[in-house]
């Protein structure tokens, strides 16, 4: 079997794994009407759609906006009030896995990717999330708003790709929001739309998918890329990836070797110019695996991306070399064939 070409998927939790809308709304209605009875409040309670349109964003920031007209303490009281009503449904057995789920986590598990959780959620639903569901059967790693040092889910997909060590991993979520987290660490995102309460946002992502079990097939086409570049243009000098800064070159070259390796072949790795990497079909693994985790092969820091700057260019590898093959290396999923540039005996 081909090696895989990530080391670790991040799931969002509500809507990508799980089912919110069998349980979020009635807690949600039945606890709001409760709270403006109580206080002999009049006022329009969101609808379903609308109490969907919340799920993936931190609930006090949906509440300022819905319930912008009562105080913050009233607003805070309402949020502990839906929850511990969302709470004693989910008590009840009223959650449920969306289809698909375990049959895609089982086979990223199988293949050897380490999979993790990041949630706008409390650390009490994460918890009952991974053991009533079964989710923990699969999910090494789960990150909340309650999490310690956590201000986002950026911040979480940051802590996650530094417990797993690797920058080799994919976000997968259903929102904008989603999107912007993952792009923030520098990794892509595969979108899956679910169109909660009618909202279909248009996200830009390195894949759209119709259904979470179309995840592995859809990754798994960066390796059938590898195999396929090697196959046709296996006798080119060098393999050259040109892309913006931190899209991804050195990730690729470490898939390659990977590939080449596998297929009883050695790789070399050499450095080029400023946005240059050329690959040479022996390998220095250890090299690889670090400058995947966004190490410095020499002596220095490790390098954050967070306090790299990213350029909004795209650098040309330049004076690509003789027999060199260029390859597009932006998108991180499934890079695209650049131009072959013939060897100085072929240029006639």
């Amino acid at each position: 079997m081909r090696p895989f070409s990530f080391d670790a998927v991040v799931f969002d939790l509500d809507g990508t794994l799980v089912a919110t809308e069998r349980y979020w709304p009635d807690a949600a209605r039945a606890a709001t009407r409760a709270f403006l009875d109580e206080r002999g409040i009049e006022r329009r309670i969101p609808t379903t759609a609308e109490w969907m349109e919340m799920v993936g964003t931190p609930l006090a920031c949906a509440f300022d906006v819905a319930f912008s007209d009562l105080s913050p303490l009233d607003r805070a009281v309402l949020v502990d009030a839906c929850v511990a009503q969302e709470q004693t449904l989910l008590e009840r057995g009223r959650a449920a896995l969306l289809a698909g789920v375990p049959e895609t986590l089982e086979e990223l598990k199988q293949r050897g990717v380490r999979l993790g959780v990041a949630s706008n959620c409390g650390s009490d639903y994460l918890a009952s999330m991974m053991g009533s569901l079964g989710l923990d059967r699969w999910i090494e790693e789960g990150r909340c708003l309650q999490s310690p040092g956590m201000s986002g889910k950026a911040d979480m997909i940051e802590d996650l790709l530094h417990t797993f060590g690797t920058r080799s991993a994919v976000m997968v979520g259903d929102r904008r929001s989603d999107r912007d987290s993952a792009w923030a660490n520098g990794i892509p995102y595969v979108h899956i739309p679910r169109g909660y309460g009618g909202l279909q946002e248009a996200v830009d992502a390195e894949a759209v998918l119709d259904a979470v079990d179309q995840v592995p097939r859809t990754l798994e086409e960066r390796a059938c890329f590898m195999h396929g570049l090697l196959d046709q243009h296996g006798g080119a000098a060098s393999i050259a990836v040109e892309g913006m800064p931190l899209a991804g070159a050195s990730l690729f070259a470490r898939d390659l070797a990977r590939a080449a390796a596998h297929r009883g072949d050695r790789a070399e790795v050499l450095e080029g110019g400023e946005g240059e990497i050329r690959v040479h079909l022996v390998a220095d693994e250890e090299s690889l695996v670090r400058r995947a985790r966004g190490q410095r092969i020499g002596p220095g820091p490790v390098e954050r991306l967070k306090d790299v700057s990213l350029p909004a260019y795209r650098a040309r590898v330049p004076e690509a070399p003789s027999g060199a093959l260029i390859v597009d290396g932006t998108n991180p999923i499934l890079p695209s064939l650049g131009e072959f540039v013939p060897a100085e005996a072929d240029r006639g």
